[in-house]
C-alpha cells in the first residue's frame, strides 16, 4: 500500500469483528513498526501490553464502560455519538487491545505517539482497523489493577485492534490552508511552488 493512500484512509474503526482472530505474526509486525517510531535521545520508553485473554478483555472493556457512560456529554454529532457508543459498549469484544505505558513519574508524550501513529499506520496496511482511545485514564487505576501495572508504571492509551466491521475512507477534514499560517500567526499560507524551485 501506498504510504500516503495509508495515512489518509487510516481513520478510526471503532466496530472490530470479534470472531476474527488477529494472528501473532500480524500483532508484532505492527509493534515492530511501533518500535521503529523517534522517541527523544532514542530514549525509547515505550511498553506495550498485548491483551488478547477474554476474562482480561471483558474486564477492561467494563473499566472503559464505566468511564464512558460518564464522559459523553449528549453534545457529540449524532453519527460521532453512535460510533463512539458502539466502542463504549464493545471495547472489551475487541480482538487484541494494545495499551501503551512508560515507566516513570512524568508523563512523555512527545515519545509515545509517534510509536502509536507508526503502529496504526501499520495496523491499515495489513488491513487491521485500530483507533486510539484515553477514556479509561478516569480510572487509570482499576486499569493497572486488572493489568498487573506498577504504581511506577503511567498508561497513555488502549488501542483496539481487529478487523474492521466498517469501510476505509477519508475521514473529513479542514482544508490545510484553513489551519496553516505562513511565518506568522494568523498570516494565511498558500503553497506555488513546486519541488526543486528556490522560493527565493
Amino acid at each position: 500500500m501506498d504510504l500516503f493512500e495509508a495515512i489518509h484512509t487510516t481513520r478510526a474503526m471503532r466496530r472490530l469483528d470479534p470472531s476474527h482472530v488477529v494472528a501473532d505474526e500480524d500483532i508484532r509486525r505492527v509493534l515492530e513498526a511501533a518500535t521503529k517510531a523517534p522517541s527523544g535521545k532514542n530514549s525509547q520508553p515505550v511498553r506495550w501490553i498485548v491483551v488478547t485473554d477474554v476474562d482480561v478483555r471483558r474486564q477492561l472493556g467494563e473499566v472503559y464502560r464505566r468511564c464512558g457512560a460518564g464522559g459523553m456529554d449528549g453534545n457529540e454529532d449524532a453519527r460521532l455519538s453512535r460510533s463512539a457508543w458502539h466502542l463504549i459498549e464493545h471495547l472489551g469484544e475487541a480482538p487484541v487491545l494494545i495499551v501503551a505505558c512508560t515507566e516513570g513519574e512524568n508523563r512523555r508524550p512527545g515519545s509515545v505517539y509517534p510509536a502509536v501513529q507508526n503502529l496504526m499506520l501499520a495496523a491499515r496496511g495489513l488491513g487491521l482497523g485500530t483507533t486510539l482511545t484515553t477514556m479509561h485514564l478516569e480510572d487509570e487505576a482499576a486499569v493497572k489493577q486488572i493489568l498487573g501495572i506498577p504504581e511506577t508504571v503511567l498508561t497513555y492509551c488502549i488501542i483496539p485492534m481487529g478487523y474492521p466491521l466498517g469501510r476505509w475512507g477519508e475521514a473529513p477534514r479542514k482544508p490545510v490552508e484553513d489551519v496553516t499560517y505562513r511565518d506568522r500567526w494568523n498570516n494565511p499560507a498558500s503553497f506555488v511552488y513546486k519541488r526543486g524551485e528556490n522560493p527565493s
